[in-house]
């Protein structure tokens, strides 16, 4: 987005500001506060998701910090308590530390309980410890406690910051992201704190309208306090979407003497002298040369995590081929690691893992050895300090697939970290889904992440066409599309999320396999050093230590459960169904909500059962009479209302 509050203007006005010396707005309480944010230039020059990102995992830094000194105080209050109460007739000054540090421990307390109403006087026990004694006998508490996880650690944050992390958490981020985008820069600091105000006023029930915001903002002056040299210079380091560049001459496209002809398009976006470029001064040009074209590939690259999902053969393996072929024409330092299943991989330089790796193997086989590989991979990078692999692109195609090769524990595990956690790592995700919705890739297992991960990562959606290959024979290939995709049905937009197609000029080299358009190795031809051509491995590499590789007959069973529609779990049979009153209660508990409709475990975790909430089993097997009595209407994935 450009400055559109005028560069002259706002100079003139700081410089006014300064010659008269006006008195700064802020006060001495009030000032430091704008240090505690990321630098508030990015915002202001435009790059609002970035900047929101970096600010909720800065809160949930400052989260766990604040945990791990919890748990320090009690430990240290609770001993200094212990040894001085113990030792006290040795030396009456020891009764003189054990009351320090029994009052340290206390003073924690009381303030943990000021902040979140809860008792938490043991370490590492969080949340109530009422609350944990009541866990030990209820598995699906128990349960819960584990989802809940990173919600017990917001808690030790000041209770401002804490409301701010579930403000920037919740479903609101993406409409955050709209709004402040489209806000006047000079005014998006403004205009975050005033949404977050609004959050906060209404409980996290809403946020204002657009024209709400807009029309507010209209009574706001711009900032005075922005750096304006500094976001300049940050509006400057985005790569531009929309240049004019010159004609190019085909002789000086390397290997121009072996493409085929480039048709008009190119004309009119590459630049002549293209094969004498830098190579990050050419992914450059590349870049710009697509954008001219309609292919929106900076707004793909617009997340650390970007999930391509779609049907076989939409071209998803070819578009994380392209984003992995810029990325490193962009940085020639990158450290790019591809896992995939199969042999049929792009030509292009990484460090590959694949079935050729261990050649000496049937395929089932060593597809099971990549699934393990990537397992002991990811386990290695959730061991490294946070943000310790800023230049790592991992690219996982074919994920479904090696996931389901893994163990149940191995697998949970995996997409947990994937979903939660690998963001942390510094490093950007491109993984390819085979799926209808986010459902059928998390599955039950991981029940509360996929929120998180909607949240979090960039859909991106492909569609498959059915081309004639002679006589009455087609096969699917893709169509070169691509859109942002609903989290919900990876096969429908959101709307306004045309990310435009593969521009002609991108499709003049074919695929070895089925001599349709391949845009990825066509793109190879403009980068040279960046080809490298994967072979079998003439010494395969060993067995992966310690691997626990699922039974075959358990492989298509796992990969027919991936690929699945969301389904309504299954009902069981309970031995103590709930009562007519539980029945009235559960109605009861819908009919006052606030919010519609009302999820399954928003029901289960009501204040109004009074601490005698029913188990999963029985709640299921209730609401399920209660919708074929027409007494509510919906299911577990999307709510429940009462019946009209």
């Amino acid at each position: 987005m450009g400055c559109s509050f005028g560069d002259t203007q706002l100079q003139g006005n700081h410089l006014e500001i300064m010659e008269n010396n006006i008195p700064k707005i802020t006060t001495r309480e009030t000032e430091y506060l704008r240090s505690f944010y990321p630098s508030l230039s990015h915002l202001e020059a435009g790059r609002v998701a970035e900047w929101l990102q970096e600010r909720k995992d800065q809160l949930l830094e400052q989260a766990q910090t604040a945990e791990n000194e919890a748990d320090a105080a009690r430990v240290l209050g609770l001993l200094a308590a212990g040894v001085g109460t113990v030792c006290y007739a040795v030396n009456p000054f020891m009764l003189v530390g054990g009351m320090v540090g029994g009052a340290a421990w206390l003073w924690f307390v009381v303030d943990h309980y000021n902040r979140t109403k809860e008792i938490a006087p043991l370490p590492f026990v969080r949340g109530n410890f009422l609350d944990a004694l009541s866990r030990a006998g209820d598995y699906d508490a128990r349960q819960d406690y584990r989802i809940n996880h990173l919600a017990e650690t917001i808690k030790f944050l000041p209770r401002h910051n804490a409301q701010e992390y579930v403000f920037l958490y919740s479903d609101y981020f993406e409409t955050v992201i709209d709004y402040l985008s489209q806000v006047e820069p000079g005014k998006r600091f403004y205009a975050y704190r005033w949404l977050l105000g609004w959050f906060e006023k209404f409980q996290g029930r809403s946020l204002p309208k657009k024209d709400q915001l807009d029309t507010h903002l209209q009574t706001v002056t711009i900032d005075s306090r922005v750096k304006v040299e500094e976001v300049r210079a940050i509006q400057e380091t985005v790569v531009p979407r929309f240049v004019d560049l010159p004609k190019p001459n085909l002789v000086d496209l390397p290997h121009a003497q072996n493409q085929p002809a480039l048709n008009a398009t190119t004309n009119s976006t590459l630049p002549p002298n293209l094969g004498t470029m830098p190579l990050d001064e050419r992914g450059l040009a590349v870049i710009n040369a697509l954008q001219l074209s309609g292919f929106k590939i900076d707004e793909m690259m617009g997340s650390q995590v970007i999930a391509i999902a779609g049907t076989q053969r939409g071209g998803k393996g070819t578009l994380a081929a392209i984003l992995a072929i810029l990325s490193s024409a962009l940085d020639p330092n990158l450290n790019t690691q591809y896992f995939t299943a199969g042999v049929d991989v792009y030509p292009f330089a990484c460090k590959l893992h694949s079935a050729l790796k261990y050649s000496d193997k049937d395929s089932d086989t060593a597809d099971r050895f990549i699934a393990q590989d990537l397992l002991m991979f990811l386990k290695g990078l959730d061991g490294s300090h946070p943000y310790s692999h800023k230049n790592l692109l991992l690219v996982i195609d074919e994920a479904m697939r090696l996931l389901s090769l893994l163990e149940e524990s191995d697998r949970t595990w995996a997409i947990q970290y994937l979903l939660s956690r690998f963001a942390k790592t510094g490093g950007t995700l491109i993984i390819v889904l085979h799926g209808s919705n986010l459902t059928s890739v998390v599955g039950k297992a991981t029940a509360g992440l996929a929120n998180t991960f909607k949240q979090s990562v960039s859909f991106i959606g492909c569609v498959a066409k059915s081309v004639n290959v002679g006589g009455l024979r087609k096969i699917n290939v893709a169509s070169g599309e691509y859109f942002k995709a609903n989290p919900n049905d990876f096969g429908s937009p959101v709307a306004g999320g045309q990310l435009g197609a593969v521009p002609e000029w991108l499709k003049t080299e074919l695929h070895p396999g089925n001599g349709q358009p391949d845009p990825a190795r066509t793109l190879l031809k403009l980068f040279p050093e960046l080809q490298q051509h994967h072979t079998a491995s003439e010494s395969p590499s060993p067995i992966p230590r310690g691997e626990k590789l699922a039974p075959k007959d358990a492989v298509a069973h796992l990969e027919s459960v991936f690929k699945k529609e969301a389904v309504e779990p299954e009902i069981v049979e309970v031995d103590d169904p709930l009562d007519d009153s539980a029945l009235e209660k559960i109605v009861e508990i819908v009919h006052s909500a606030i919010a519609l409709p009302v999820k399954f475990e928003s029901i289960r975790k009501s204040r109004k059962w009074d601490k005698n909430s029913p188990s999963v089993p029985q709640l299921r097997k209730a609401l399920l009479m209660l919708v074929e009595a027409k007494k509510l209407h919906g299911n577990e994935e999307v709510g429940y209302e009462i019946k009209s």
